[in-house]
């Protein structure tokens, strides 16, 4: 009987390890890709999964999808960055206009982010939003959006290709580092 209880302990143990394996695999590669996923009614929470990736013609990176919809609401962002760390000395990597002030950086709690490692960002100024993006991560959080209209987004970290980065290649190319997202 020995034998049989280790057996059982042992199965036990690999299936929780199974299925922890796929929560973890669901939270980091969420389905969706480079499509904007919206799934809401009135009172209920929408999300929208972007992707961050290098533009294999250009070389440039690039978020996609740059304009999507979302009702009014709550809405989850889910950014899966896959470009390169980053050290943006002189970053404002503050996160502002999440519920709580705070995003999720590959299931750990910021409010704040190392200027060590910020590859982009995601930001609405008309919303108060800017959420720091690193490299190589997986970025969510939580916007409480009260109002309808048409908002500009935009990352602010200089991945341009003029010398100061902030002008030129991804950054002046619609489509690339900058979008809209219409609240209906």
């Amino acid at each position: 009987m020995k034998d049989q209880d280790y057996f059982n302990a042992v199965a036990g143990v690999s299936v929780v390890a199974v299925v922890v394996l796929a929560a973890v695999l669901l939270v980091a590669f969420p389905s969706g890709g480079g499509t904007a996923t919206t799934t809401s009614t009135s009172g209920q929470t929408s999300y929208v999964n972007l992707t961050v990736s290098i533009n294999a013609t250009t070389g440039w990176p690039q978020y996609s999808p740059t304009n999507f919809d979302v009702p009014q609401g709550k809405v989850v962002f889910t950014i899966t960055d896959h470009d390169a760390i980053a050290n943006w000395t002189g970053c404002s990597c503050a996160v502002k206009g999440t519920v709580n002030g705070v995003e999720m950086i590959n299931g750990t709690p910021y409010s704040t982010v190392s200027t060590s490692n910020v590859a982009h960002t995601f930001s609405i100024p008309a919303l108060g939003l800017n959420a720091p993006s690193p490299g190589q991560s997986v970025v969510s959080f939580m916007v409480d959006v009260t109002n309808a209209g048409t908002f500009s987004w935009f990352c602010m970290s200089p991945c341009g290709s003029d010398p100061g980065g902030f002008t030129g290649g991804a950054m002046s190319t619609p489509g690339y580092m900058n979008g809209t997202m219409t609240v209906s």
